[in-house]
C-alpha cells in the first residue's frame, strides 16, 4: 500500500514511475483470498480515515467500501473503543484498494527484485537504470536489497488461521465482529468474524481469521501446521464461547513479515536517491503506510530536483 500511495504520488508530479511487485497481485499484506467459497481477509482486516488526504482519496476513488457496524470486544466482553474513528472494509475484499489506488500506474507484477546494483546517476533494476528507487518491503528486505548493514526495523512472523464452523441463529459470534485475546494469551491476539461483512460467507457457516500471539507465530512459524492447528481452533472456540471440536475447515497463512517491532527500530543511512517508506518508517494500520508513501514521494521530488 505505501509503494502504491508513493508510486501515485510521483506519477501525479510529472514523474515517470515503474512500480515492481513480486507477486501476482498488488496489495502486499492488505490480501484477500477465496477459501471454501468464501470471500476472505487474509490480512488487513479493516482500515480507518483520520487525516484528510486519506479520506479525499477513498471518496474520490473509492466508492465501494462500508463500515463495520459490530464491536470488537475484549476477553472480558468489554468494548474495545477504536481511537481512530469508524472501522471500514472494502466490499470486493480489502485487496481491491491497493487495485483502485493504484488506477493510473505502471505495475509490473510477477516481478521479483533480486538486487539493486548502484550505478553512475542512479540504481539498475531489472535492468533498466534508475535516478531513484523506494523500497516499500518490510525492513530486512530493503536492507538486503540496498546492502544495509542494519535494517530500519526488525520483523517477526505472524501466523494467521482460517477456521470455519457451522452456523445457527444462537451463534455467539453474531454478538461482535472480533473479540482481543487478553495479553497474556499465549495461543491468540485476535480473532475476526468474516460473516460481518456482507455477501463475504456462503451457506450456514461462520468463518473467523485468527491472528495467533506473538510468541506462538515466532515458535511455530516453522513447523507443521496441523501440529498447531488444533491449538489455535481450541482456543478460538474458548475465546468465543464456541461449542468445542465443530470446526469443519481450517487452514493457516503464515506472514514471515508480520509484524514490525517497534523497539528495534533504527536510523539508517540509505544510499544517495534510495528512500524506504511502509511500515519500516510507520506504523502499520493501512491509513499509515499510505500517508508514508506521500511522504517518501515528497522526499524523492526534493531529491530529482527542477
Amino acid at each position: 500500500m505505501a509503494g502504491v500511495s508513493c508510486a501515485h504520488a510521483l506519477q501525479a508530479a510529472g514523474i515517470e514511475v515503474h512500480l515492481l511487485e513480486r507477486a501476482a497481485a498488488l496489495g502486499g499484506r492488505c490480501a484477500t483470498r477465496l477459501w471454501q467459497g468464501h470471500l476472505i481477509d487474509l490480512g488487513v482486516q479493516f482500515f480507518t480515515a483520520q487525516s484528510a488526504q486519506f479520506k479525499r482519496e477513498l471518496l474520490t476513488r473509492l466508492r465501494q467500501f462500508r463500515p463495520i457496524i459490530t464491536p470488537i470486544l475484549d476477553a472480558q466482553d468489554k468494548l474495545v473503543v477504536s481511537k481512530a474513528g469508524p472501522r471500514f472494509y472494502v466490499l470486493q475484499g480489502n485487496h481491491y484498494l491497493a487495485h483502485v489506488l493504484a488506477h493510473g500506474v505502471e505495475a509490473r507484477l510477477s516481478s521479483e527484485v533480486e538486487e539493486i546494483t548502484p550505478r553512475k546517476g542512479g540504481f539498475s533494476c531489472l535492468g533498466t537504470t534508475y535516478r531513484a528507487v523506494v523500497c516499500a518491503v518490510p525492513g530486512p528486505q530493503a536492507a538486503r536489497l540496498l546492502g544495509l548493514e542494519t535494517p530500519p526495523v526488525e520483523y517477526e512472523p505472524c501466523l494467521t488461521a482460517m477456521l470455519e464452523y457451522g452456523h445457527d441463529d444462537k451463534d455467539p459470534a453474531r454478538q461482535c465482529y472480533a473479540r482481543q485475546a487478553a495479553p497474556d494469551n499465549p495461543v491468540i491476539a485476535a480473532s475476526f468474524c468474516e460473516n460481518h461483512k456482507a455477501g463475504r460467507i456462503i451457506g450456514n457457516k461462520s468463518v473467523f481469521v485468527v491472528h495467533a500471539a506473538s510468541p506462538f507465530s515466532v515458535a511455530y512459524a516453522d513447523e507443521d501446521p496441523e501440529d498447531y492447528l488444533p491449538l489455535i481452533a481450541e482456543e478460538n472456540e474458548r475465546l468465543w464461547h464456541l461449542p468445542s471440536g465443530l470446526c469443519r475447515a481450517r487452514s493457516i497463512h503464515v506472514w514471515r513479515y508480520g509484524r514490525p517491532r517497534p523497539e528495534t527500530r533504527a536510523i539508517v543511512e540509505l544510499p544517495p536517491g534510495a528512500f524506504i517508506c511502509g511500515d519500516s518508517c510507520s506504523e502499520s494500520t493501512v491509513e499509515d503506510v499510505w500517508l508514508d508513501g506521500r511522504r517518501a514521494a515528497a522526499e524523492v521530488v526534493k531529491f530529482l530536483g527542477p
